[in-house]
């Protein structure tokens, strides 16, 4: 039989088990399910394991997103704030959506989530709670007709999801780019208004502006790390002359950085800013088809030769007779102020009529021993009285819908070299001339457009010269009289750092003190490129520009600014502020960090926007491309204390951390 047996015959040693055919049958159909449960088991372990990873991350990036904001849960809207930011994140993380920002609790809960944001105030830390019900992958197939039980999903609270609020207490440095334009009058709660709006004393925007930022440096003038700045501008931004007015008074200069066109850049601004050019002159010489191109000076200049110098000198004598005199004179019923100003060996007196007629002179020489006198220049004036002239009719004549009134606009100024030069020669385009302090409707300067604040402030302009538009006797007695021009302080004027120990302090002193009166035009863009070598001879590592401004730009202004804004200009600053190639080639003092360009608008209709629509509508360039659409560099301030809580924003730069879990 055993011979009859192939097994056997094969392999007579083998157990009965192994050689018995189909005998594993039986025990794995009896162990199979168990495998299955174990392995279903097993996968939606896995499953919830992966989903707590999920909300672990989310949670931790939606407490970050949290700390940024740091509204500390104040009220129910801050609150309802906060679950909104958690809960776009937590979407973003995980697979499972359970919904937009728009659900209400109740849509949570039914989605079976449930979130929650606590805040210590002592601790300053955050906690993001969260929870979902997820549904198993797997179920068990016996149970017929029975749905699988959902698996609640949590972050584990004590380790995620919980960050602490950290004070940044590196250095920086913070420059307030401040509108000082006439708007910034305007009262606080008014919509509509963008004129000069004297009588609002302690309810306009220059107010509330000026109380927030004395409010901040108050509070931070003993911190080492932090530094300010100011930089008032109207158009122009004026700086503090280090020289005095022939009356007694401070002089003060206008400053703008840009690269000038060819046929532009090479003019002595300093120079031509208080002459008398007579447009109206060539305004009709060319309106009659006599003069076809301002620029081309030798088609008219040598020709009315006379003419050109008898109204520059004539100027002189104007603003001698008209401001100076008056100020000196202390008894004007008893000397008169020719005989004052000749005293003080400012003016003389030309007793020949043939030689002032033959050089077109005035009767009285004044001011001759000025090094800007015309008789000292007589090369400059040939080589660019054209384009001064092409100057005033663009800012002046109306013909220019893209122009305002300041030099530097849209038909004089290298935008694409401006940015490509904005570091590297930056000390060759700063362009800074002494302002005439005289009304703005006396044509003492060609540049009478810009950096106008100080005059407002010192009274050499009110409200009744800018209604009159012109300047009459009893206007120049008015200014004269009251020793405006003998007691005249730089102020506003621009405020850089400094290596002073109590720096802060005087900047403070310096505002406090302040009796502002803004006035002129508005031109953003000019302001924030001539703050560039403010920030750049800075020594923080880092730098936080806030331009504080109603948003209400010269039309002409608003034309060039969007220029810039396209060709990248804010991109150049923050990076030219941040480059290696920069600090090693002595462009800048410290190589920084982090730089940041804020904007801060007064508006009386400040509100939260939301959508990226609403915020290109409302700051259009700033928003699309300075901030490259993000609105967290965007702000709204509508009085005092909204104004200070947003820079306090800025300024409180904390960086949120994880809080590290128990051991």
């Amino acid at each position: 039989m055993n011979k009859n047996n192939p097994l056997k015959q094969n392999n007579p040693k083998l157990s009965f088990l192994k050689c018995t055919s189909g005998s594993m049958l039986i025990p794995m159909a009896v162990m199979l399910p168990a495998i299955f449960t174990c392995m279903a088991f097993s996968i939606n372990q896995a499953y919830t394991m992966r989903n707590r990873a999920q909300l672990s991350e989310a949670t931790n990036e939606a407490s970050l997103a949290v700390v940024a904001i740091d509204n500390k849960n104040i009220d129910d809207n801050a609150k309802k704030e906060n679950r909104k930011i958690a809960l776009n994140y937590i979407n973003y993380f995980v697979s499972k959506k359970i919904g937009d920002a728009s659900q209400t609790d109740t849509n949570l809960l039914e989605s079976g989530a449930e979130i929650n944001i606590d805040y210590d105030e002592n601790r300053k830390e955050y906690y993001v709670s969260y929870n979902q019900q997820f549904d198993s992958i797997t179920k068990n197939e016996s149970g017929e007709g029975k749905k699988p039980q959902p698996v609640v999903v949590s972050n584990k609270d004590e380790s995620y999801g919980n960050t602490r609020k950290y004070q940044n207490r590196d250095s920086i440095d913070f420059a307030f780019i401040s509108d000082f334009s006439a708007s910034s009058t305007c009262r606080y709660s008014d919509v509509d208004c963008n004129v000069y709006s004297p009588t609002n004393y302690a309810q306009r925007r220059l107010d509330y502006m000026k109380e927030a930022i004395v409010d901040i440096i108050k509070e931070y003038e003993n911190y080492s790390e932090y530094q300010f700045a100011l930089v008032p501008y109207d158009i122009g931004v004026p700086v503090e002359s280090k020289t005095m007015n022939e009356a007694g008074g401070k002089n003060y200069d206008c400053s703008v950085m840009y690269k000038m066109n060819k046929d532009y850049d090479s003019i002595d601004y300093n120079f031509w800013a208080n002459k008398n050019i007579a447009y109206t002159n060539w305004r009709k010489l060319k309106k009659d088809g006599v003069i076809s191109d301002y620029t081309k000076a030798d088609n008219y200049f040598d020709k009315h030769s006379k003419l050109v110098n008898y109204y520059m000198d004539n100027s002189y004598y104007h603003y001698y007779s008209n401001l100076i005199g008056p100020a000196l004179n202390s008894d004007p019923d008893n000397i008169s102020d020719m005989e004052i100003l000749k005293g003080a060996g400012l003016c003389y007196e030309r007793t020949s009529l043939s030689d002032r007629l033959n050089n077109g002179q005035a009767q009285w020489a004044c001011g001759t021993k000025r090094s800007d006198h015309p008789e000292k220049n007589k090369k400059e004036i040939k080589k660019n009285y054209g384009y001064v002239v092409q100057l005033f009719d663009y800012m002046f004549s109306g013909d220019y819908d893209d122009v305002h009134y300041s030099f530097a606009n849209t038909k004089t100024v290298d935008v694409e070299d401006t940015i490509k030069t904005l570091f590297k020669k930056m000390k060759n385009n700063i362009i800074t001339f002494e302002r005439p302090i005289s009304p703005v409707t006396a044509e003492f300067s060609p540049f009478m457009g810009m950096c106008q604040s100080p005059l407002y402030s010192n009274n050499i302009m009110d409200e009744e010269i800018v209604a009159a538009q012109k300047v009459t006797d009893a206007t120049y007695k008015k200014i004269a009289n009251g020793k405006y021009i003998k007691n005249f302080e730089s102020t506003p004027h621009l405020i850089p750092f400094s290596d002073k120990a109590n720096h802060n302090r005087d900047l403070l002193d310096n505002i406090k003190k302040a009796n502002w009166m803004p006035g002129g035009g508005t031109d953003t863009i000019t302001a924030l490129l001539r703050t560039v070598p403010v920030m750049a001879e800075g020594h923080g590592n880092n730098k936080v520009m806030i331009i504080i401004s109603d948003g209400k730009d010269d039309t002409g202004a608003a034309v060039l600014r969007d220029k810039f804004l396209d060709n990248g200009v804010c991109q150049a600053i923050t990076g030219g502020l941040r480059s290696e190639d920069n600090f090693n080639k002595g462009y800048i003092t410290k190589l920084a960090k982090s730089a940041i360009i804020y904007y801060i608008k007064l508006t009386p209709n400040a509100s939260n926007l939301k959508t990226d629509a609403q915020y290109e509508a409302e700051y259009g360039k700033w928003f699309t491309k300075c901030m490259n659409g993000n609105s967290m560099f965007l702000m709204e301030a509508k009085d005092r204390k909204s104004l200070t809580d947003v820079i306090s924003k800025i300024i409180e730069i904390e960086t949120g951390k994880f809080i590290k879990k128990p051991e």
